[in-house]
């Protein structure tokens, strides 16, 4: 699934389910690391609409931060 076809599902979902969270995580932790970047690049344009959080090891989560390691997001 390419990258438009993500953030159209994640405006669909969330425009259907505004009291649900999405939660992404990888396959791998490359994958993850990989969303990571993605949100990092996008960041600014995500905090348009969305609160934008990463889990920590511990499974706590915290606004998102710029280079930081998460789990999940």
């Amino acid at each position: 699934m390419g990258t438009l076809a993500v953030v159209s599902t994640i405006y669909a979902f969330s425009g259907r389910y505004p009291e649900n969270w999405i939660f992404a995580t990888g396959s791998a932790e490359v994958r993850t690391r990989l969303y990571r970047m993605g949100i990092t690049n996008n960041l600014d344009e995500l905090r348009e609409d969305f609160y934008v959080y990463g889990m920590k090891i511990d499974e706590t989560f915290e606004e998102f931060i710029v280079g930081e390691d998460y789990i999940g997001l």
